[in-house]
C-alpha cells in the first residue's frame, strides 16, 4: 500500500511538472515582447542611419498599412506616431528623431493607442521613447 502511495506521488508530479513547463513554453512564444518593442541595441547593431530605416528594416509590421474598416470605404488607415508620449506625426516623422537618443521603439495596437492617448488609431501607434537630458 505504501509503495503504492509514493508511485501515484510521482506519477502526479512528473505529470505537473511537464504540463508547467509545456505551458509556460507556450505562453513565452505567445506573448513575446520583443515582438512590439526594438532596443537601443538592436538599433546600434542594425547599422541604420535614422528612426525609420531602424523601423523598416527591423519591425516592418510597425509600419503594414491596415484598412480602417470593413464597413467603410477600404482606405488604409497610416500609424500615428508619439515621442515621448506627444504627438509627432505620421511615418515619415521617424526620420527627424535623432537615433543617438532612442531609448526604445514600441508599437501600439489600435486598442492599446486608443486608450493610451483617446481618439482613434486605426492602424496602431508608434512611441519612440528617448533618453532623458
Amino acid at each position: 500500500m505504501r509503495q503504492t502511495g509514493w508511485l501515484v506521488l510521482s506519477v502526479s508530479l512528473a505529470a505537473c511538472a511537464t504540463a508547467s513547463s509545456a505551458s509556460s513554453e507556450n505562453l513565452a512564444v505567445r506573448s513575446s515582447p520583443t515582438r512590439n518593442v526594438i532596443t537601443a541595441t538592436e538599433i546600434v547593431a542594425s547599422r541604420v542611419s535614422d528612426v525609420y530605416q531602424a523601423v523598416t528594416q527591423l519591425r516592418p509590421d510597425f509600419l503594414r498599412r491596415r484598412s480602417a474598416s470593413v464597413t467603410m470605404t477600404p482606405r488604409p488607415a497610416a500609424v500615428s506616431v508619439y515621442l515621448d508620449d506627444l504627438p509627432f506625426g505620421g511615418v515619415e516623422s521617424l526620420r527627424a528623431i535623432p537615433l543617438d537618443r532612442v531609448r526604445v521603439i514600441r508599437y501600439l495596437s489600435p486598442f492599446d493607442a486608443d486608450l493610451r492617448w483617446g481618439g482613434s488609431h486605426p492602424a496602431g501607434a508608434i512611441l519612440v521613447t528617448t533618453l532623458k537630458q
